[in-house]
């Protein structure tokens, strides 16, 4: 049985006794009515609404990230797609459930914030929603800052990364805040570095209703959605229950590359007298077809390591200055020879054969969440939780060479093929057990395909709990957070050709050298690495929302960070050695926010406040003897952020600004100094961050909605004082939303500016793999007829551009040029592989509602 079945089984079985509870102690009426999280409540005296509602509802006044609720001033900023709250404590754009609900229906959770300042996203060319994506914010990656849903945060085990389609579609997601910021004290993560990502599940409703939905489109897409409110269930003293459901399938705009997902998903709010009990599962199923090597599609060839550059304006030291464009690609090339849109073949020749490359993801999520309000100004806030993840891939490597399969000293599975020095060349060798010693691998069939099947497997529990005090002079809140995760990963090889084990890695071949007694057994040579770990973290946090006047809020803080990771491998990863070890890494993180509201609808902030990253499970795969020296003095990258802005939500316009500079320590990496140990990671430096952002939005007339936003951003290594790759140096975005009865119509467009594809190599003066500048439209149009039914379409990259927007680079053929004795790339490698926009695409999408 597996954790995932137990712990919905007992959320079941949570739910029966809370339920019974309910009918016995419940003897209070039923609550006013709340709008949604989405929504805002009821206009305050001041005119001011917000988004805190009944608890339950995630990100309710009891939130920990309190900060995320929504306070607008205007019904201008009430209706925009993108705002930012006027009690926010740093820059913010928070995206509405009617905008989740009216974008590309099969968006995952990085494109429903791709039109915020600073975001950009890769990894959409085989249509949106149809593989996993990657956001960058303001030029901090995937796992430098959080992700969190209910104020859970959640990531990978070997680093805090996120994969947008395995865990929380849309269908699963109330609305998303993006903090552009560590936030408080109270923001909990691995990442708290950053920013912070923080989705809320769907809300519950008053009323009985819902939805069935189904959408048709480009590439053999459907999509297929039900969605259950109960409304108030008054025998069950006031319980609100929501379920929803998900199916999709698609052959994927990339070629041979389909795609399959499905989810169900469940959250029930019950009052039990004075407290409120909140119970939320999902489970999500999903497996496409991708390469786990490729990072795209080649444009070069041996007779043109240049083909798909252009040439642009000459840099500052009057060279040249080359951007991407991934056009005119060599006739060999695969874009050259399938267009833009390869993705993987037909051929069980080629390692891109599609029935190779085939991943499968399993995942959970559930938590139960009690609400407990003392009296006299306290209350508690407690979250118990476990997710988990598989992801079980089988893969192509390029490779078409095998070498000698080995047998089972038990089974005598297989036919090695062995060398033996002292006695020539035995082959097709059959006895029972493994040939004497000594020996080595010869190669076996030249056509076979080589490749390996990838596992990565986890689990994670945790808890956490915080106290509140509420009195005339502010808000007092204190907590902490435990977590125990548990991970099992490996990859063995395969000939993907026979489906049979391949061991091609180096393996102890018994000649007794020193050298050849260092490495795995026979038995292992098909193990690229087998690895277990864990860790044990814990944060405590306090902090003091101080209002000394009306309008006034002072908040200080302080977080105590203390993370345990260890590994136990019978082979770790790159190292392929035995490892059992652990390493502790501890921190303590003030903060400072402040919030200052002249008006009631205009409100400036400030924020100083540090943030933690923790070193990567990459940190031990090492077989130095310096190994735990190197741990004792690797320490956590830092952050330390300056930001200010102002919010202002007038009658018919409300916009907001910021400016920051944020400044990063002890950033880790492979030190380049002379002598180094390279095997090691180190802390080599710094990275400085600094810029400007703003979004407004405008409502001339009643229904209409135009918005518009952009950022300008730095993030350069303090280093070599160059921008680092995959930051873009500005972003911006602009559209229209259009209301009217049931009627809607929408457009928006984002621009995504100059980035650099790989990190400077230290070339005097020449910086190689600049992307050019791109941007994409989306068009939206639905009509509500009898309020019962729905008829819409969306229209994808309207203006079907297929810029480049990634390129992964090989190296393999570039030229080379030599400074003062060191050789430096100088041009483009024939196997660079280069990441596209989709080709345009459209949606129908018809809903029946109830």
């Amino acid at each position: 049985m597996t954790w995932g079945i137990i712990m919905n089984f007992t959320l079941r079985a949570a739910l029966l006794v809370a339920t019974s509870l309910t009918a016995v102690v419940c003897t209070t009426a039923a609550r006013a009515a709340d709008a949604p999280a989405s929504a805002p409540a009821a206009a305050s005296a001041d005119g001011q609404t917000t988004s805190a509602n009944s608890a339950g509802q995630a990100n309710d006044k009891n939130s920990l990230t309190s900060s995320d609720i929504i306070v607008t001033g205007s019904k201008t900023a009430e209706s925009a797609p993108y705002t930012a709250s006027l009690t926010t404590t740093q820059p913010q754009s928070a995206v509405s459930r009617e905008q989740i609900d009216n974008i590309v229906p099969t968006a995952d959770f990085n494109t429903l914030i791709l039109l915020t300042p600073g975001v950009s996203i890769t990894g959409t060319g085989n249509g949106i929603g149809f593989g996993e994506t990657k956001a960058v914010i303001r030029g901090f990656q995937d796992g430098e800052y959080n992700v969190t849903y209910d104020s859970i945060p959640f990531a990978d085990t070997n680093n805090p990364t996120h994969h947008s389609t395995a865990f929380f579609p849309s269908n699963t997601i109330e609305t998303v805040v993006v903090d552009r910021g560590p936030g408080n004290a109270s923001q909990l993560g691995q990442a708290t570095y950053g920013g912070n990502l923080n989705m809320y599940s769907r809300a519950v409703r008053d009323e009985m209703g819902g939805q069935i939905e189904g959408i048709v489109g480009n590439f053999s897409s459907f999509l297929g959605r039900a969605e259950f409110q109960s409304g108030k269930i008054d025998k069950l003293g006031g319980t609100r229950i929501v379920l929803t459901g998900q199916y999709l399938q698609s052959d994927g705009a990339l070629t041979y590359s389909p795609v399959n997902s499905k989810n169900l998903y469940g959250k029930a709010v019950i009052p039990v007298g004075s407290n409120t009990l909140t119970l939320m599962s999902t489970w999500n199923r999903n497996f496409y077809y991708q390469s786990d090597v490729a990072k795209g599609a080649t444009c070069g060839s041996a007779t043109s390591g240049i083909a798909g550059f252009g040439n642009a304006a000459l840099g500052p030291d009057g060279k040249p200055l080359t951007q991407l464009t991934g056009e005119n690609c060599a006739p060999t090339s695969e874009v050259g020879t399938y267009g833009r849109n390869f993705g993987l073949t037909n051929d069980p020749t080629r390692a891109s054969y599609y029935g190779y490359n085939r991943t499968d993801k399993t995942t959970d999520f559930s938590y139960i969440r009690l609400q407990s309000d003392f009296g006299g100004g306290f209350s508690m806030d407690n979250r118990a939780y476990v997710y988990g993840y598989t992801n079980n891939t089988y893969s192509g490597n390029g490779k078409t060479t095998v070498k000698a399969t080995n047998v089972n000293a038990a089974t005598n599975v297989g036919t090695p093929v062995f060398s033996f020095p002292s006695n020539g060349v035995v082959s097709g060798y059959t006895g029972a057990g493994t040939p004497a010693s000594p020996f080595v691998q010869q190669p076996g069939p030249a056509t076979d395909v080589l490749g390996y099947n990838k596992l990565n497997k986890y689990r994670t529990f945790g808890y956490i709990g915080q106290l509140n005090y509420d009195f005339s002079m502010g808000k007092i809140r204190v907590g902490g957070w435990y977590e125990y995760a548990v991970t099992d990963r490996h990859i063995l090889d395969l000939d993907r050709t026979t489906g049979t084990p391949s061991y091609n890695e180096a393996f102890n071949n018994g000649d007794g050298s020193a050298k050849q007694s260092a490495l795995p057994p026979t038995s292992l040579g098909n193990v690229q690495y087998l690895q277990h770990s864990n860790w044990h973290q814990y944060q405590i946090f306090g902090e003091f929302e101080f209002h000394p006047f009306e309008g006034l809020s002072i908040t200080p803080g302080v977080k105590y960070v203390h993370f345990t990771r260890g590994v136990n491998a019978v082979l770790n990863q790159k190292a392929r050695a035995p490892l059992d070890t652990s390493a502790t890494w501890t921190k303590t993180l003030p903060f400072a926010t402040i919030n200052w509201q002249p008006t009631s609808n205009w409100s400036f902030y400030g924020q100083y406040a540090q943030g933690m990253y923790v070193p990567d499970l990459s940190s031990f795969y090492s077989t130095s003897g310096s190994l735990s020296t190197a741990l004792d003095a690797l320490k956590p990258q830092t952050s330390t952020n300056y930001q200010i802005g102002t919010v202002w939500h007038g009658h018919n316009i409300s916009l907001d600004a910021d400016g920051y500079i944020i400044n990063v320590d002890n950033k880790i990496g492979t030190c380049t100094t002379v002598g180094c140990d390279t095997s090691l990671l180190v802390n080599i430096g710094q990275v400085k961050y600094k810029g400007v952002e703003g979004q407004i939005n405008v409502m001339p007339i009643h229904g209409l909605t135009l918005f518009a936003n952009g950022s300008y951003n730095q993030a350069k290594s303090g280093t070599t004082g160059q921008q680092i790759a995959k930051a873009p140096f500005s972003t911006a975005a602009a559209g229209f939303i259009y209301r009217s009865g049931g009627f809607r119509i929408s457009y928006n467009h984002k621009y995504t500016g100059t980035q650099y594809g790989t990190e400077y190599s230290g070339s005097p003066g020449y910086r190689l793999y600049r992307i050019k500048p791109y941007s994409i439209g989306e068009f939206a149009i639905s009509q509500d007829i009898d309020k019962s039914f729905q008829i819409g379409v969306t229209v994808s990259n309207v203006f079907n551009s297929r810029a480049v927007t990634a390129i992964s680079n090989s190296g393999s053929g570039a030229p080379q040029t030599v400074i003062i004795g060191t050789s430096y790339q100088s041009g483009y490698g024939q196997l660079d592989q280069f990441n596209y926009l989709p080709p345009r695409s459209f949606l129908v999408d018809v809903r029946v509602k109830f």
